[in-house]
């Protein structure tokens, strides 16, 4: 596994004691979020309420949807893990991995594979998913009607903003949403024949309708709902 930075050690400890999370559970989220850049993270610790995302902006989805308090506490832990990633970098050392990552079989077949740097990443267009490895952290994004075919990751940030080529242009990272469930069966793309547009279209509302079931459960604020419908429906 790979470790913590010396000073990001001692940043471990003080957000233990400040948080009241265990040292293990606080290095499990720095990893989580050095891995997602220092703006998200995807992670799977009991003190947290088991698998969960976090997004620097407030989205957070918990295995717990209706614990308000562990919301509140694990939301206040990343974002002090995402300052300490801005100012200094990332947090972990790790050692070269050219590995291929194996995706999971949920996703079905990538149509368009690629890596720059220690980021692995895979398109699959049946199932209209994104899929990120860094450092072993998977994390995994509707895409909607893009089809991506590449990456860009600009160099000399520690940010690590990071864009995708698609036929819409680039299109950022932030801009997709993030699927709380990876491993999770989903619903293949058909493939009769019907207008580009009607197409693009049921592809917004089920996006909406799926953004609903996740409000309706408490995995999303109804500001985050607004938010995300308004944009899915400029798609149309």
């Amino acid at each position: 596994m790979s470790r913590l930075k010396p000073h990001t050690e001692q940043i471990a400890q003080d957000l233990s004691h400040q948080h009241g999370f265990s040292i293990e559970a606080v290095r499990h989220m720095i990893r989580a979020i050095d891995a997602g850049w220092g703006r998200m993270a995807s992670f799977d610790h009991p003190e947290f309420g088991g698998q969960g995302q976090w997004m620097q902006g407030g989205m957070i989805m918990l295995g717990e949807p209706l614990n308000h308090s562990l919301r509140a506490r694990v939301d206040a832990l990343c974002s002090e893990i995402a300052r300490a990633h801005d100012a200094s970098g990332p947090l972990i050392e790790h050692g070269s991995q050219t590995a291929t990552p194996t995706w999971p079989d949920s996703l079905g077949t990538p149509s368009a594979t690629g890596s720059q740097g220690d980021l692995h990443y895979a398109w699959f267009a049946d199932t209209r998913r994104l899929a990120l490895m860094r450092h072993g952290q998977l994390q995994v994004f509707d895409t909607g009607d893009h089809r991506i075919s590449g990456v860009s990751q600009q160099q000399g940030n520690t940010s690590g903003n990071i864009s995708f080529t698609s036929q819409n242009g680039p299109i950022d990272l932030a801009s997709l949403t993030p699927v709380a469930d990876p491993a999770a069966p989903t619903h293949r793309a058909t493939t009769a024949a019907s207008p580009t547009a009607r197409s693009n279209g049921d592809d917004v509302f089920t996006a909406i309708e799926r953004l609903g079931e996740l409000r309706d459960r408490g995995l999303l604020t109804d500001e985050e709902f607004r938010a995300k419908k308004t944009e899915l429906l400029s798609r149309l």
